[in-house]
């Protein structure tokens, strides 16, 4: 296993430790994400995981776009999860090359590139929800670092809100939730 699985898939299971925490009254509340709740967040990591899903499956690129219905949060997202760890397990499946959302790339880089959305709305259904996200510093230190080198280009698509400014000793993770916008304090 590369290290970009590894930490692709712990980002993964840092979402499913939110989603499995999360008390059922608090899917529609809303989420730090302008005009989202907790339940868009996850209709939209939903849809993320699935067009990487069926663009590892098919071979080729999918378009992400947020998934119709999340009525069942928990059983949708334990669909998604599974969908694309099972595509990641295929052999061989790390050094398929292909031009993928952010270009060409191999599969490898390209779950690098996405492992900071995981964490990302983790963070978000979190705060919607009023429980901790955990967000590993390891895993956080490598988002910031692929992030860092894309911001401009994440930032003009949408990607990612204006640049938080916050203490020069914050944690990993918050200089990381800083840097997609998003104010950890």
């Amino acid at each position: 296993m590369s290290l970009n699985k590894r930490n692709f898939t712990r980002a993964i299971y840092v979402f499913d430790a939110v989603v499995q925490r999360v008390p059922h009254d608090k899917w529609d509340n809303q989420s730090p994400c302008d005009d989202w709740t907790a339940r868009d967040v996850l209709r939209h990591q939903c849809g993320v995981l699935q067009a990487m899903a069926a663009t590892l499956k098919s071979g080729e690129t999918v378009p992400p776009q947020s998934i119709d219905s999340a009525e069942t949060p928990i059983a949708v997202w334990a669909e998604t999860r599974d969908s694309v760890l099972a595509e990641l397990d295929e052999p061989e499946i790390l050094d398929r090359e292909g031009k993928f959302w952010f270009g060409p790339m191999s599969v490898d880089q390209w779950i690098q590139v996405v492992q900071w959305d995981p964490i990302t709305h983790a963070w978000d259904i979190s705060k919607a929800a009023g429980i901790e996200s955990h967000i590993p510093d390891d895993l956080a230190s490598v988002s910031h670092e692929v992030i860092s080198g894309m911001r401009e280009t994440l930032h003009k698509w949408g990607l990612v809100a204006d640049q938080v400014e916050i203490a020069e000793n914050a944690s990993a993770a918050e200089k990381f939730l800083a840097l997609t916008g998003r104010d950890p304090r």
